[in-house]
Parts: structure tokens; C-alpha cells; sequence
């Protein structure tokens, strides 16, 4: 059996900072630990469930978070940033299921802590066929199109009723609870291996069992509300791509893959556009 876990950083227990999640910031280095301990803990459950194959893909920010000297043996490492299909690159390789830890709800959560959908910096909102989507959704319909199910989701509580809503086999582990955008509740350490260790034995036995769906939608119909109009200037460029105001372009994906392209690529001209803003203004 060969697994894919895709491994975020808002959605882990002990992220609590703005100061913690990018490099240079002051408590950067707790979340590494962090991010680290929580890929030994999910690597060696798998492993102690007779999962032979194990890809973990760094799925935070510039995507070099997870400590390579201290992962534990016998698992393969995905690491670095930009990269195409950037969460769950390599999937196309073909898995028996893939799971998502760390995970955090969808731009414009009520209460998810530090939500986004791709790139707060850039896009606002991101709706699916008039769904706002979150990470969760776009990478498991684009798994799903693969043939993969979602086995297991681990994050913010805040997101629960999306995966349930979707994919309702999938086992979801909450991980912690956000109050606000920079506010959360989480239980401690030994408490998440008890709990992370039970999902994925239960994750694993309905995979063995064959009660996973893989999701797939009839169709895709993209909607991005971005931050600044000047983004929505450079993105209605892309061929397909219409502005249908200030700030928000829309799109009609032909498949999942398509969608997850156009987001990404979305977000890569928006960040850009970013950094222009920030060069011209000194």
C-alpha cells in the first residue's frame, strides 16, 4: 500500500503566531519542531499499520519547513518551492489514498484560524461551482480525479463540516480549534499522537476495506475574489479568464487539474503583483 500525506503548517497544534510561519521570524524554528514531530508521528502510524510506501510532501509557504535530518527512515521527502500542483505534486504517481494534516479552513472562515485559500496575500476568496473552497477541496478533487480518496484530514476544527460535507467517509482529526484569525485552542502533545494514531487506524482500515470515494465534481466553474484590483489586471490575461469586476475573475475549468492550475498560477501572478506594489512604493 503507498500513501501521500500532504502536511500543512496553520492547521497543526502549537501554531498560534503570525511569528511562526515563515523563515526569519522570530518563532519560526518552534514551528520546524512543530512541523517535524508531526511527520515522525504519521510516518511511523503508517508504518505500524503496514503501509510499506510513504510520501511526505512539505505543503507550508516556500515548502522547506519539515526538518530532513531529524525524519524518521524509510519515508520519501517532497520539499521546495514554486513547484506545479504545489500541495500534492506527484500524486499523478498513483496512490492508494492520500491524507492531509495540518490543514485549515477556507478563505473567509468565520473563526479558522489564519484561513486562506492558496495565498493570503493575493486571493480573498476562492469559490468551486459557488462553494468556497479551501485547500482541502481543491487538492481532493484533484486526487479524486486521479482515482485517489482522501483517507484522513487533521487541522482546524473550523474545516470539519466542508470535509464532512464532501467527502463524509473521510476520517477527520481535529487537531485544534480557531477562535479568531490569530487565536486557537489545542490540546497537548501526547493527546494529539493518542488522537492522530487512532485516525490513521481508522483511515487505514477503510482504505483496506474499500469504503473511500474518490471526489469528482460534474463540473468546475472557478470564481477568485482577490485582495487588490491591480492583481484582477494582471490575471484576466489568462487566456479563458474574464473579469467580471474590480477585484474577481472567473474561470470554467475543464477538469479538477485545470483548477487547481488556475488557481495556483493565480496566486503566482498575485504575488508578483505584490511584490511590484512593494518595490515601487520604496
Amino acid at each position: 500500500m503507498k500513501i501521500y500525506v500532504s502536511i500543512d503548517l496553520e492547521g497543526l497544534p502549537g501554531i498560534s503566531s503570525l511569528s511562526q510561519v515563515a523563515p526569519g521570524l522570530s518563532l519560526y524554528e518552534d514551528a520546524r519542531n512543530i512541523m517535524t514531530w508531526i511527520t515522525n508521528v504519521v510516518a511511523k502510524e503508517l508504518k505500524n499499520n503496514n503501509i510499506k510506501e510513504i510520501v511526505i510532501a512539505d505543503s507550508h509557504a516556500f515548502m522547506n519547513n519539515i526538518k530532513y535530518l531529524d525524519v524518521m527512515d524509510d519515508i520519501r521527502l517532497i520539499q521546495g518551492y514554486p513547484r506545479p500542483f504545489s500541495m500534492v505534486i506527484g500524486l499523478e504517481e498513483g496512490y492508494d489514498a492520500a491524507m492531509f494534516i495540518g490543514y485549515h479552513a477556507a478563505a473567509g472562515t468565520p473563526g479558522g484560524f489564519l484561513d486562506h485559500t492558496y495565498s493570503s496575500r493575493t486571493i480573498y476568496r476562492l469559490y468551486i461551482n459557488d462553494i468556497q473552497a479551501s485547500e482541502y477541496l481543491l487538492n481532493a478533487l484533484y486526487a479524486g480525479e486521479l482515482g485517489i480518496p482522501v483517507a484522513l484530514v487533521a487541522g482546524d476544527e473550523r474545516l470539519k463540516e466542508q470535509v464532512k460535507k464532501f467527502t463524509p467517509e473521510t476520517i477527520f482529526v481535529s487537531l485544534k480549534r480557531g477562535y479568531a484569525r490569530i487565536a486557537s485552542e489545542y490540546i497537548t502533545k501526547n493527546s494529539v499522537e493518542k488522537l492522530l494514531k487512532e485516525g490513521i487506524k481508522e483511515a487505514v482500515k477503510k482504505m483496506k476495506e474499500g469504503l473511500l470515494k474518490p471526489l469528482t465534481f460534474e463540473k468546475y466553474d472557478i470564481k477568485i475574489e482577490l485582495r487588490e484590483a491591480v492583481y484582477a489586471d494582471m490575471v484576466q490575461i489568462i487566456p479563458g479568464a474574464r473579469r467580471i469586476d474590480a477585484y474577481s475573475i472567473e474561470y470554467n475549468a475543464k477538469n479538477a487539474k485545470e483548477a487547481l492550475a488556475f488557481a495556483e498560477l493565480v496566486a503566482w501572478i498575485g504575488s508578483a503583483g505584490a511584490y511590484m506594489i512593494k518595490s515601487m512604493s520604496g
